[in-house]
């Protein structure tokens, strides 16, 4: 039987968003039996779709790069008068993001295992990174364009290296006051 061409474009779709959950959830071990399963579809039509696992990582980082932007500029639109980075940090900075890291951001639940992946997978991080810096770069308050993207990279790391952080430690307490200081350095950063 043929499929249409609108939905295979579907199914590949659903592919890329259910193993961009996946890979941000379990991280690069998954394999692409497990992703085809996530999405509902057998092992066999994997290759109907994609050239290989590293073409659809790419893939599954570009979507959830995308997610990542989109949600940081629904935060941006509800700070009204308060410092866009802060209510980023707030956002971005929460034990719901640290316990789902499904729904969040890729860089920081699978950045460091892509790094070291293939030149595919690598440009799409790379694309992310330079998403975020570019997002955060609009939001800060300096003048000059070479401060602005100073305190990008800077708010950046801070949110990605506390959030790494907050998963890696096991006592919840110490989890929160990493997240916590976080979130109040990058206020007082504004303030």
């Amino acid at each position: 039987m043929r499929y249409s061409a609108e939905h295979k474009r579907r199914t590949r779709r659903r592919i890329v968003e259910r193993a961009a959950a996946a890979l941000r959830r379990r991280g690069l071990g998954v394999g692409v039996a497990d992703l085809m399963r996530e999405a509902g579809l057998t092992h066999g039509g994997f290759y109907a779709h994609f050239r290989s696992k590293d073409a659809l990582l790419a893939e599954a980082v570009d979507v959830a790069s995308e997610q990542s932007v989109r949600n940081l500029r629904k935060v941006i639109k509800r700070a009204g008068s308060r410092p866009a980075l802060a209510a980023i940090g707030d956002a971005y900075l929460t034990a719901a993001h640290r316990d789902r890291p499904d729904r969040g951001c890729a860089l920081a639940a699978v950045g460091t295992e892509l790094a070291r992946e293939s030149p595919a997978a690598r440009r799409a991080l790379a694309a992310q990174v330079a998403s975020l810096l570019s997002l955060l770069a609009e939001c800060a308050p300096d003048q000059r364009a070479v401060t602005r993207r100073r305190r990008a990279m800077t708010t950046l790391s801070c949110l990605v290296g506390a959030l790494i952080l907050s998963r890696i430690v096991v006592d919840r307490q110490t989890s929160a006051d990493i997240l916590s200081a976080a979130r109040r350095h990058l206020t007082e950063l504004d303030g």
